[in-house]
């Protein structure tokens, strides 16, 4: 078993255990993202954004959007990834460009236009 594999399978126990913790299903998605499970992994990010829309906690729904962004990056869902960050970057939530830049997890979106472009914008209003 690799070690992301137990990491899986410790996420899975601690969903059984709290299913409704945003925190802990987007990670798991995170997880599932990086074994290549892509729809899996949406899935699980999208679930976390539904039980924590930013509408309803803008403190710390914004983090469980940038997860989904996150897995969308993994998964190769490139458009998605962009458009959240795009928001995200808007709201105050923690996300910033240098977090952007520096961040592994974005490591699969730094060589589209799109990336500098993102940078570009923001950076200029920061």
């Amino acid at each position: 078993m690799t070690a992301l594999e137990h990491a899986r399978a410790i996420a899975e126990q601690l969903v059984q255990e709290s299913p409704n913790d945003t925190r802990r299903l987007a990670i798991l998605g995170e997880l599932l993202a990086a074994l290549g499970e892509k729809e899996a992994a949406i899935a699980e990010g999208k679930r976390a954004t539904e039980l924590l829309p930013e509408s309803e906690d803008g403190y710390d729904g914004p983090e469980i959007t940038c997860r989904l962004a996150q897995i969308y990056a993994l998964t190769g869902e490139s458009d998605e990834a962009f458009r959240l960050l795009d928001h995200l970057l808007e709201v105050p939530n923690g996300l910033t460009v240098a977090m952007l830049k520096l961040d592994p997890a974005w490591e699969p979106l730094r060589k589209d236009p799109r990336f500098r472009a993102l940078i570009d914008k923001y950076a200029a209003n920061r």
